[in-house]
Parts: C-alpha cells; structure tokens; sequence
C-alpha cells in the first residue's frame, strides 16, 4: 500500500534533505548569482539614468566587477558579496551637480543615506530592507564612480570568483 505524504511533510522533507545537502544543497533562501549580477547593474542603470542630465554626454564604462567570499561563514550557506563599479567621464566641475542629482534620486528612491566621508567626494545610500548599497563620488579630476555593492549575500551556489 502506497502512503501518501501532506504537503506540510513533503515540505519538511525537502527542507532537511537541503540542510544535510551542505553546498551542493537545492540553494533554498540563497539568491542565484546570476540575479544578483543582473541587479547590480539594474542599479548602476538607474543611479546613471538619474545623474545623467548633470552628466551630459560623458561615456561610461565598467570598471570592474567581482564576487568575494564572506568573512563569516555558515555551513551549508553560501554567502558571497558582490561588487559593481562604472567610471563615468565627468570634469571636476561638473561633479558636485553630479553628487547633488544622486543624493536627490537616492532620497527621492528611499535609501538610507551613508554618512558623509570627509577624505572623499561621494554620496551614497543603502536601499530599504536590503544590504545594497549604491555609491557616487569623484574619482579624479576627470573621472567619476557609480558603485554597487551587495553586502554579504546567501547565493544558491558558488559564484565564479
């Protein structure tokens, strides 16, 4: 005779079986990276659409982008943060219209905003009810930064590092 389970075992099942599954588990709760990636740059996308009237027509570029492994570990729990940065052509002289824009979307977007940095030109926020933190700030006399960071984020597997 064949027993049938309920839905709640079913599901308590498939939840032991991914806890005992270690890394190779089914990522339950974890992010796939592919979509962490995608977000990144959604935001790097955004904050540029945003500042880009005070930008005018300066090129931007990828600067670079990566995963790190988290300092803390959990067993059984990927954890990874991933980081996205643009450079964006901006004369110095533009810059502080470009931080005024970003500072405008982020409020206007509901970011916490970061505390001021008094060795750096930049203007930052984290998003509400996230780890995301998105960053503006001079680079050098002709260049400026679009910074995304994920903050330590569960991943459904192991990103290529």
């Amino acid at each position: 005779m064949r027993e049938r389970l309920s839905k709640g075992s079913a599901v308590a099942a498939l939840v032991a079986l991914a806890a005992t599954a270690g890394c190779g588990g089914l990522g339950i709760g974890g992010s796939d990276p592919t979509s962490v990636v995608k977000k990144a740059q959604s935001l790097a996308q955004q904050t540029l659409e945003a500042v880009r009237p005070a930008i005018g027509s300066g090129a931007a570029s990828v600067d670079r982008s990566g995963w790190e492994k988290c300092s803390t570990e959990t067993p059984g729990v990927h954890r990874f943060t991933y980081d996205y940065v643009l450079t964006v052509d901006v004369p110095k002289d533009k810059s502080q219209r470009v931080l005024d824009a970003a500072k405008a979307h982020f409020a206007k977007a509901g970011y916490g905003p970061d505390l001021p940095d008094p060795k750096m030109a930049r203007v930052g926020g984290t998003l509400p009810k996230s780890n995301w933190w998105v960053g503006v700030g001079v680079q050098d006399k002709s260049t400026m930064f679009i910074s995304i960071g994920s903050g330590c984020t569960p991943t459904s597997s192991d990103p290529k590092i």
